[in-house]
């Protein structure tokens, strides 16, 4: 299937980004920033909006707290952002929190956590768990229920949130009640097939694009072998959380993202996964206004309704 019309129209008029390799990281934080922060947020109502910083291994963590309209308590998603361990803040994300503690009827904490390459791996995992240990134990001074508790991301921060639902199996606790992930891979490096071939100059992400956000993240090459960067990897997937897997047609990791699905669901794990047709990678932060992006943000609230009522 084609790229999506709107999308389409959208790429047409603009000049084509460049490889992220030609582009030093504070310039190409600053882009995705600037970018980011042009978007429309989507049409929700929230109580309150927080930031806060809880304790973390290497300082303190930002993180951004949303709050739904309601009586709490409320079911808590500790949610990362996307950006390949490079990019990405409170802020370029801002508009998938916020859809997403209006959608799922959950108070949602954003991690603001540490980025490559001034933090290696496994900086980035070290603080994703923290706080979702953090909010385990603090989930009631949020207003929030602490026996349902789930964990979320978009891209990079779909690794995090798996890696966070195998280290909370492997630890015990906190019992985490589903998982979200928007196009977060299973498996690093990227296999060079498929998916990976067809979209290998994008749009919008190109396979070398996702090579060089891991060279910048990695230590070396054994840290591929990591369960918290290659999820897949791990020695077993019994009994972790039921997860939604989103996936972009048009996304060179695309094939990436879904191969973590069987996985699961071989392990007994309730899975949905749903590729969007004429997606790119990246397409939920557009919720403002594409509308495959806002029937990608129905699917995972509803998912996250579904097994945090349970819980």
């Amino acid at each position: 299937m084609p790229l999506d019309p709107q999308l389409e129209a959208m790429f047409a008029g603009q000049p084509e980004w460049p490889s992220v390799r030609n582009f030093p990281v504070d310039a190409l934080r600053q882009a995705v920033r600037s970018s980011s922060l042009q978007l429309p947020p989507p049409a929700v109502t929230l109580a309150s909006v927080e930031d806060r910083v809880v304790p973390g291994p290497a300082g303190e963590i930002g993180v951004r707290v949303y709050t739904p309209e309601g009586a709490g308590p409320f079911p808590v998603i500790v949610y990362f952002h996307g950006g390949g361990f490079v990019v990405g803040d409170l802020d370029t994300q801002d508009m998938i929190a916020r859809g997403l503690a209006g959608g799922a009827q959950s108070l949602v904490v954003s991690v603001d956590y540490r980025l490559a390459p001034e933090h290696k791996f496994p900086a980035a995992f070290e603080d994703g768990w923290a706080v979702t240990q953090w909010v385990g134990a603090h989930a009631a001074d949020l207003g929030g229920d602490p026996d349902r508790i789930g964990v979320a991301g978009d891209s990079a921060g779909g690794v995090i949130a798996s890696a966070c639902a195998l280290l909370a199996k492997e630890a015990g606790a906190p019992k985490l009640s589903v998982v979200i992930n928007w196009y977060g891979p299973g498996i690093h490096p990227i296999p060079e097939e498929g998916s990976a071939l067809e979209f290998e100059h994008g749009p919008v992400l190109r396979l070398d694009d996702a090579h060089y956000f891991w060279e910048l993240h990695i230590r070396d090459a054994s840290d591929f072998d990591d369960v918290r960067a290659s999820p897949m990897k791990a020695a077993s997937h019994e009994a972790l959380p039921p997860t939604y897997i989103a996936s972009a047609e048009c996304d060179p990791i695309r094939d990436a993202v879904e191969a973590y699905a069987p996985v699961l669901q071989q392990a007994g794990v309730p899975v949905e996964v749903k590729r969007y047709p004429g997606m790119v990678h990246g397409f939920v932060s557009w919720i403002g206004f594409l509308p495959g992006a806002q029937e990608s943000m129905r699917d995972a609230c509803a998912f996250a309704r579904k097994y945090l009522a349970k819980a």
